[in-house]
């Protein structure tokens, strides 16, 4: 069953408020909290940067119904503020709504689904921040964290091996597994600008690096990749851009594809492809 569970205080930007299950209007049948207490899987999907809350519904649920894998349990749909009124330009703040949408996400995983429980996780862009904040804030807790799918990541590439940043949250993990592109214009030009203003911003407690979701994860100094990371670019003659990868209502071959390859991840297949 799919459920949406929001974050947010606004439809456009607004503060990131604790999670609550919603059911919009319409032919869909949306699960409540009484129908996910029942359920003994639990998959969340997370949109990314500059995503309206009726865009973010609409592209995850289109999302979800193509991720067959999951489809035996819960599938999240997770609504964050990753957007402001001025549009791309508010990206060097949203990093801490990430942050602070990841530590409500982690409160509402606690409150609601048991210790023990196995947890998936497939994101879009900043989105895979809110995933591994999420999971950095689950360890020790007792969760069984499963398959993460991490596409057009927008967190550093070597922050899944830095032991600062993601290390120990990817040893809480089965297998991360990172979809990226050298095409992807917002992650080749924006995000190393980006970064180093939200560096600046905030005083260099972020450090500026290349996207992860560009040219795949890397190690950070000494700190090598763990073997259950894994990493698929894209060939650059698909060249899939940052919005080809969750599905719309007529999807591109390419946002098939991502899907297609995020289905693998959770589906466990030894080395998930781009089809």
């Amino acid at each position: 069953m799919i459920y949406i569970l929001d974050f947010r205080a606004s439809d456009v930007g607004g503060a990131v408020v604790p999670g609550r299950l919603i059911r919009p209007a319409g032919p869909v049948a949306f699960g409540t909290e009484d129908d996910l207490v029942r359920e003994s899987k639990f998959t969340f999907v997370i949109h990314g940067f500059n995503v309206s809350r009726r865009d973010g519904r609409e592209r995850l649920v289109y999302l979800a119904n193509r991720l067959p894998s999951a489809a035996d349990g819960a599938i999240l749909a997770v609504l964050w503020p990753g957007d402001h009124w001025v549009g791309p330009a508010s990206y060097p703040f949203e990093g801490n709504d990430a942050d602070d949408s990841a530590a409500e996400l982690a409160r509402y995983i606690e409150r609601v689904i048991p210790p023990g429980s196995p947890l998936g996780f497939v994101s879009h862009s900043l989105g895979a921040r809110v995933v591994m904040e999420t999971l950095k804030r689950l360890i020790g807790r007792g969760y069984a964290i499963g398959p993460v799918c991490l596409m057009a990541a927008a967190i550093d590439d070597f922050s899944l091996a830095d032991p600062e940043d993601y290390r120990n949250a990817v040893d809480m993990a089965e297998r991360i597994a990172v979809l990226a592109s050298h095409e992807d214009e917002v992650l080749k030009l924006a995000y190393p600008t980006g970064d180093l203003l939200q560096a600046f911003i905030f005083f260099w407690r972020d450090s500026a690096g290349l996207a992860a979701g560009y040219h795949g994860p890397k190690p950070s100094g000494e700190h090598p990749l763990q073997g259950h990371v894994y990493h698929f670019q894209i060939p650059d003659v698909r060249n899939s851009d940052h919005g080809d990868y969750i599905p719309d209502s007529s999807p591109s071959a390419n946002q098939l594809s991502a899907a297609a390859f995020a289905d693998q991840v959770l589906k466990r297949v030894g080395a998930p492809q781009y089809p």
